[in-house]
């Protein structure tokens, strides 16, 4: 069974593991070997992850009492919500957990008065059918450039 719930700064070790082990697996032919081969899990990263979720929204996925993905939200405008970051630990990919953080995320924020869900992925990168599935449309928006040059493009589902 899988818990959605609120973040709390004690899960900053568990979601900097999945997010690692998230890029390590799902990245790897569109970020550099050597970057990801040095993501780094230590204590300087695990504090700045404690701060971020004092300041920021975020939601865990939680199974069997581990923490096995995430979202980390943002306002970018008025009445839209931004899905900043949605992982999932590489074990337990393909199990339907994203798609429930990313309902949990519509429903909440649906009630809270948001009108649109935007979400930036990588171009031609392994989450566009995800997202695809989840009812997201690419956007007009131009592009814009992430970590090593890379394209990212915009995709948004009206709440």
């Amino acid at each position: 069974m899988v818990i959605i719930r609120k973040a709390e700064p004690k899960d900053a070790k568990e979601i900097k593991q999945v997010h690692v082990s998230a890029y390590q697996k799902n990245y790897r032919g569109f970020l550099p070997d050597d970057f990801l081969d040095n993501l780094k899990l230590d204590d300087e990263v695990i504090e700045r992850t404690q701060n971020h979720i004092k300041t920021n929204e975020y939601l865990v996925a939680e199974c069997e009492g581990k923490v096995v993905g995430f979202a980390k939200l943002c306002v970018p405008a008025e009445k839209e919500i931004e899905i900043q970051a949605l992982y999932i630990h590489p074990n337990y990919q393909k199990r339907g957990i994203g798609t429930l953080l990313v309902n949990r995320v519509w429903q909440e924020k649906k009630e809270q008065g948001f009108r649109k869900l935007i979400i930036w992925t990588i171009k031609n990168g392994p989450s566009i059918g995800f997202y695809l599935k989840q009812g997201f449309k690419e956007t007009n928006t131009p592009e814009k450039i992430w970590k090593f040059d890379r394209h990212i493009m915009q995709f948004a589902k009206e709440i």
